[in-house]
């Protein structure tokens, strides 16, 4: 496995092992379920794993509760990562037939302001993070999230409530430049 270069520690990869066996199964289907694409979701997959390496020493026990929302959380999010790139691909496609009806030439401007606000949403704290992500990208209720969560609705309401004030001020910071 490829994944073990980045992790030091003999117990740290043991116990990475340990989760890949344990939970690559049902991170492919949190995968599956966001991306319908096996190779896409096998890409995300990848990419979970890599960052699960990455963030060892932030894991528990394997059996842990914590533990399992914490790499579907990462599983998710990197489903979701690709979904937004594909998505953003498709969109500034121009097909040479369709260009071949235009008269003029055309261009395609994508907005600074599309970027800085994904720059935002990622520099987010994870648990603010994770919830707009759960919240917007995947339309879940906050039910669900809670759910998911292991925390209150109130507490997911919060943490809406608190990442919206901190992207609105990443906002104006920016228009003041």
């Amino acid at each position: 496995m490829v994944f073990l270069l980045v992790i030091d520690e003999p117990e740290e990869k043991r116990k990475f092992v340990l989760i890949y066996e344990k939970y690559r199964y049902l991170l492919y289907k949190v995968v599956f379920d966001v991306l319908q694409d096996s190779y896409l979701a096998e890409d995300a997959l990848q990419e979970a794993f890599w960052k699960i390496a990455k963030n060892m020493e932030k894991l528990g026990e394997i059996e842990a509760l914590a533990t399992k929302r914490y790499i579907i959380t990462v599983a998710k999010g990197a489903a979701i990562d690709i979904y937004r790139k594909r998505k953003r691909q498709m969109r500034e496609e121009i097909y040479v037939d369709e260009l071949s009806s235009v008269a003029e030439p055309c261009s395609y401007m994508e907005t600074d302001v599309d970027n800085a606000v994904l720059d935002i949403l990622k520099n987010l704290p994870v648990k603010y993070r994770d919830v707009f992500l759960l919240k917007y990208s995947s339309n879940m209720e906050n039910e669900e999230i809670a759910r998911l969560l292991g925390i209150t609705e109130e507490a997911v309401r919060k943490r809406i409530s608190r990442g919206k004030v901190m992207v609105q001020e990443a906002l104006d910071k920016m228009e003041e430049m």
